[in-house]
């Protein structure tokens, strides 16, 4: 628990930072797969036909995960990275506010199942997003940092494992 607690800490305090931090992302990549073992046991229970039961810690742990995605989409895309590192951030985070309220909604043990599969799609989505981030933060040092303001990120956004780092 304690780690949980210093890796979300982490993640708070650094996300806003300027400068680019493979650790960050790494950290965040692994907050995804602690998650993602935190959702299976409760896809789990929605898949036998009942409800699973949602611990505040657990819905506090992916709000905080979807917070951080947008501040790390934010600081990815002011630090200079490819744009769809940091779009993908921000989509991730969306999309991940949207299953957990799907997921708190639910009425029936099929919904919850579709909202932690969905959940669990993201975390995998974010372990990916997360070696993108840390290999670019360390690959971009030989590049000026652009300090201009990103563009918007597009309606559809390529899928991340076909995110070509420039």
């Amino acid at each position: 628990m304690l780690k949980q607690i210093c890796i979300a800490s982490a993640l708070t305090l650094a996300a806003g930072s300027a400068a680019a931090s493979p650790e960050l992302a790494e950290l965040w990549g692994a907050k995804a797969a602690a998650l993602a073992g935190d959702s299976a046991p409760l896809l789990d229970t929605a898949r036998q036909g009942r409800m699973p039961a949602l611990d505040d810690t657990y819905v506090i742990e992916v709000e905080r995960f979807a917070f951080n995605a947008t501040r790390l989409g934010d600081w990815t895309r002011q630090a200079g990275a490819p744009p769809a590192i940091g779009c993908s951030f921000l989509s991730l985070g969306e999309e991940t506010e949207i299953q957990l309220e799907a997921l708190e909604g639910a009425r029936s043990a099929r919904a919850s199942a579709d909202a932690l599969d969905g959940l669990l799609s993201l975390f995998a989505d974010a372990r990916t997003l997360s070696a993108a981030a840390a290999w670019s933060a360390r690959h971009m040092g030989d590049q000026p940092v652009t300090l201009s303001q990103p563009s918007p990120c597009p309606q559809q956004l390529p899928r991340i494992d076909r995110v070509a780092i420039d």
